[in-house]
């Protein structure tokens, strides 16, 4: 997983339904990242820094993470860790999960780059996580549960690892914004298709799959889990100027018309 957009495959998309019968999931997730992550993180050039995705300001955390200072976070779909390691750099105790290993050894490196030798990296999935019950003040990702097939299991295994009232925050790619083609303007998808995007890349030899979900689908699994849904921000600009050619494919034009990212915080209800 990653901690920063998705990005272009360098191959075609295709439609599919996504299921039991399929190469999707988390098998297909953990194929893509472990082949992909090396071009990712070299041309992405991620800097550590909270970073919720395309459109949103860098290192702002939009008034949703508050003092983390001595509270215990997990980041889950950490990638190379560079959302995380800037909250253990003000003072975090910082755990990330992810389930590619070709991620985590960029994890493990930018620790050790940024001198966090008391972070903690697990290679697990986040719909099973090998984590104690109730061990955490914050859960946070950042653009990575839209490669979960499974959104109310991920969601279900966050409420668990948190303590009553900790609060999960994280940042998917908008739903609206890639039911558009960036060339055209046009409307390619509909926001209410329940099929993943695929796009398989010849240079990789993987499918990357991804999930897009109504605002309301996504509100939804939170409350299943039992959450209480706080807020939801979707940051950008007006002014196309003020965007950079973000990586993976990310249009300024565009997302000065339409939101390329969207951030929920929610806050785990006691279990009755």
């Amino acid at each position: 997983m990653t901690s920063a957009e998705d990005g272009d495959g360098d191959g075609d998309e295709r439609s599919g339904s996504g299921g039991a019968g399929d190469h999707c999931g988390e098998e297909a997730a953990k194929t893509w990242w472990d082949a992909w992550a090396d071009h990712f993180q070299t041309v992405g050039d991620i800097d550590v820094g909270v970073a919720r995705g395309p459109g949103a300001p860098h290192d702002d955390d939009l008034g949703l993470l508050g003092d983390v200072a001595g509270e215990d976070v997990v980041e889950l779909g950490c990638g190379g860790a560079q959302f995380g390691l800037a909250l253990a750099d003000r003072g975090a105790d910082y755990t990330g999960v992810d389930l590619s290993s070709a991620q985590l050894a960029h994890a493990r490196a930018n620790a050790a780059g940024v001198g966090a030798s008391d972070a903690t990296f697990i290679e697990a999935s986040v719909t099973d996580l090998p984590l104690p019950t109730d061990a955490f003040d914050l859960a946070v990702s950042a653009f990575a549960f839209q490669w979960v097939e499974d959104l109310t299991g991920c969601f279900r295994e966050a409420h668990r690892v948190l303590r009553p009232g900790g609060r999960l925050v994280f940042s998917v790619d908008h739903p609206c914004y890639k039911l558009f083609d960036p060339e055209s303007g046009d409307v390619a998808r509909s926001y209410f298709g329940d099929s993943p995007r695929r796009e398989y890349s010849e240079p990789f030899d993987a499918e990357m799959v991804v999930y897009s979900r109504p605002v309301s689908e996504t509100v939804a699994h939170l409350d299943d889990a039992g959450f209480t849904v706080e807020a939801i921000r979707e940051p950008g600009y007006a002014d196309p100027d003020e965007y950079e050619s973000a990586f993976g494919g990310f249009d300024p034009e565009l997302m000065a018309d339409v939101p390329p990212t969207v951030v929920y915080a929610a806050r785990a209800c006691p279990e009755l």
